[in-house]
Order: C-alpha cells, then structure tokens, then sequence
C-alpha cells in the first residue's frame, strides 16, 4: 500500500513560460548588440578623429590659429581642408591646408561675405527648398564657398561661389 501512495504523490508538472524572464533576456541582447553597434563606430572613425588631432596640432603649429572652430574636408582634385578658427586676439582666421599637411594658407574671415550674407545670396539667386551645407575650400587657388541645397524641383543642387563677392564660379544642377 506503500508503494501505491508514493506513487500517487508523482504529478507532473507542467512547464510554465516566465515572460519576464523572456523580456530580460531581449533587452540584454538589445543592449548587447546597442554597445557591439556603438563599438564598431567607435573604432570606424578612429582614424578620422586622429586626422582632425593632427590637423589641429598642424594648423595651431604653422599659422595663429590658437582655438579651431570647424573643419570641412575637400576631395576634389587633391584633398584639402579647411580649418575655421580664431586667434588668440580673437580674430577669425580660415587656415587651407593640403592633405600631406606640408603647407597652410590663412585668409581673414572677414575678408568675405558673412553667414548671413551667403544665406541671403544663396536664398534670392537661387531659391532653394533647403540649404544642406555651406563649406569654405579653394577652387583654382581663389577661396570659395561650396554650397548644396534642394532645389525647386527637389534635386542636389550645387553652386561655387567667390569667398570675397559671391560671384558664380560653376553651378550644377539636378545631381
């Protein structure tokens, strides 16, 4: 009689889903592929950030250039850069430097039209939807502003202008 009550006592247990443990475990391969994502960004554009370290040293190094303010990269014909930035006096200069970082240019920031000038000249001759960006670089050893914008007919549009006046030095419609 025993044997029959201990066997009587066996149930079968039935297995029963724990959704938080469930949600625990998504969350923690979300976070783990979130910090795997970030990661390989990181180390992406690593040489990116070494190159923006050493034109940094480079530009307050050669010119008088003492606290950078933007960098803009230009894959043209050769690579070049242009550094914004101002001097110790508080003078805004504009430092172009070759990609071998063996010579700087510096121009005067003042010596061209202001943000607010390009915008208006870009907004009344050109009438773009929206402007995507707006870089100094050199074109034909003369500064010039590189400008990209949606046009009205809702393609890239891209126009060089003079650094000093604004006058057109090629404009390309509809990339």
């Amino acid at each position: 009689m025993m044997q029959f009550k201990d066997d009587i006592r066996i149930r079968h247990r039935q297995k029963h889903v724990h959704w938080a443990h469930f949600w625990f475990i998504i969350v923690g391969v979300g976070i783990l592929l979130c910090a795997l994502g970030l990661g390989y960004f990181y180390v992406s554009l690593s040489p990116m950030r070494n190159d923006e370290v050493r034109l940094q040293r480079f530009v307050k190094k050669e010119t008088n250039i003492a606290t950078v303010q933007q960098i803009s990269v230009d894959h043209r014909q050769k690579t070049t850069y242009a550094i914004i930035g101002t001097t110790a006096s508080g003078q805004e200069k504009i430092a172009i430097v070759n990609s071998k970082m063996s010579h700087a240019k510096t121009y005067n920031r003042s010596d061209g039209l202001t943000d607010k000038q390009l915008r208006q000249l870009i907004l009344t001759n050109y009438k773009p939807k929206k402007i995507y960006s707006a870089n100094i670089s050199e074109y034909k050893q003369t500064l010039v502003w590189e400008v990209s914008y949606k046009g009205q007919n809702n393609a890239l549009n891209y126009v060089t202008l003079d650094f000093k006046t604004g006058k057109s030095y090629r404009v390309i419609n509809g990339l």
